[in-house]
């Protein structure tokens, strides 16, 4: 019997397979350069599915991808020759406003969880787009408005439910399969299907947020006062600067996000050097809901080219700062920087906590490079991989993998670090010894 129909009789969610209708359309991701050819796309109701699936993929000898959000600009979400679990029927989300608490489905996006959280004055830390998957970002950290004040997404998990490769179903959780619950806390998708996920939630209401615009010129000057503004910030104030420059259209910015968690004059005075000290073209900042401050930045739409590259850095020194700012002003470079400050409640974490590797950092700095024609390829790639090299003398560890179009040359046991790395890999041999979740920044369990 063909395979899709042999797992049609056993699993109720449907089944697409390379001669279905509709095939092209469910193996698209975020990333257009991804061109992956999977053998069956499954698209599970529910956990009995999930296990049906991943079962009938270990009788077929199928490796297994699992797609979420499919938002990862590494595309990991697609594999060829695997079997998809395709996730994104199970985006149930409910919220315990008692316990300060959410349930979500493994295939839930974060306005899924915003929208429900946010009526009853509750959030989590997110990123900063709606439309992204909440398991790929909880998976490998999940930096956003709110981390400064309550964490890296992954510092709010409580529980997970994952299904792994030989079928079976468990919980992990500070009291249950703890090492499996360290693992799935920035060891990405590497130990199963995670088809829920349980967040603490904090009261987060009225806020100010919005973000400020400068000229490109300007970069030399604005860079190093929001280096400034940022390295003495308290909790309460998230803010992520790019700077971005297009020499064909002549357009480009310096843009700073702003989030203040707390009382809204405060707010004003902790960024006034950015109000007015500074000269922004464009001053959206004012007070606003969580939900409002999730889409300042709009949407990036699925289908464009895309690779990302950065690293974490123990500083943002004037030289990077001005060698940056040169080479977006001065060359013929494309592109946009993204500057983040790990700063407030995740430095709080101890290192060993989590199996996230960015805690000894100070900043993320990562180079995103979109494009449309495949010819250019080679030149966008080289020109991200070139600026992430640049960055080697001030980098601290490895660099944020949710980021990464790939992992760095030298492999993961350089992302990690060594101990991280093998403790990750024993975990990996328990729950996954023959390598069936592949399709991600793979730790091999041998």
């Amino acid at each position: 019997m063909h395979a899709p129909a042999k797992l049609r009789e056993r699993h109720r969610g449907p089944i697409i397979g390379v001669d279905d209708r509709g095939f092209d359309e469910a193996r698209a991701t975020f990333n257009g350069m991804i061109e992956r050819r999977p053998e069956l796309i499954a698209r599970p109701l529910d956990l009995a599915d999930v296990v049906t699936a991943v079962l009938f993929a270990r009788e077929a000898d199928l490796p297994v991808a699992v797609r979420g959000g499919g938002h990862g600009v590494a595309g990991h979400c697609i594999g060829d020759g695997s079997l998809v679990v395709d996730l994104r029927l199970m985006r149930e989300v409910v919220v315990d406003p008692e316990s300060r608490t959410a349930r979500c489905g493994g295939g839930a996006l974060w306005e899924d969880l915003d929208t429900p959280s946010q009526r009853h004055g509750l959030a989590t830390p997110g990123g900063t787009f709606g439309d992204t998957g909440i398991a790929g970002l909880t998976l490998g950290g999940g930096i956003g408005h709110l981390t400064p004040s309550y964490g890296l997404t992954l510092d709010n998990l409580l529980r997970a439910t994952v299904v792994t490769a030989d079928g079976s179903v468990v919980s992990a959780s500070a009291d249950e399969n703890t090492e499996l619950f360290w693992a799935l806390r920035g060891g990405g998708g590497n130990f199963g299907v995670v088809v829920e996920f349980r967040f603490r939630l904090h009261p987060v209401g009225l806020l100010l947020g919005g973000s400020l615009d400068y000229l490109l010129e300007d970069a030399p000057v604005v860079l190093p006062v929001w280096r400034d503004v940022m390295t003495n910030a308290p909790d309460s104030l998230a803010s992520f600067a790019q700077i971005y420059g297009d020499p064909d259209t002549g357009e480009g910015l310096v843009n700073a996000s702003v989030a203040w968690v707390g009382d809204l004059e405060a707010g004003r005075e902790a960024i006034r050097e950015l109000t007015e000290a500074l000269s922004p073209v464009k001053n959206t900042v004012r007070p606003m809901y969580y939900s409002e401050l999730q889409d300042i930045y709009g949407r990036m739409p699925f289908g464009l080219r895309n690779y990302w590259s950065g690293r974490f850095l123990a500083e943002l020194s004037d030289e990077l700062l001005a060698q940056t700012s040169e080479q977006l002003l001065e060359s013929e470079i494309t592109g946009g920087v993204l500057f983040e400050p790990l700063h407030g409640a995740p430095t709080r974490v101890p290192s060993d906590a989590t199996a996230f590797a960015g805690r000894e950092a100070h900043w993320n700095a990562t180079f995103i490079k979109v494009w449309t024609d495949p010819a250019d390829d080679e030149r966008q790639i080289e020109t991200a991989r070139t600026y992430s090299r640049s960055l080697a003398p001030w980098q601290i560890g490895g660099g944020y993998l949710n980021y990464a179009s790939e992992a760095s040359a030298d492999g993961l046991e350089t992302e990690f670090g060594a101990q991280r790395f093998e403790r990750l890999r024993a975990v990996k041999r328990q729950y996954d010894p023959t390598n069936v979740f592949r399709f991600n920044h793979n730790i091999a369990p041998d």
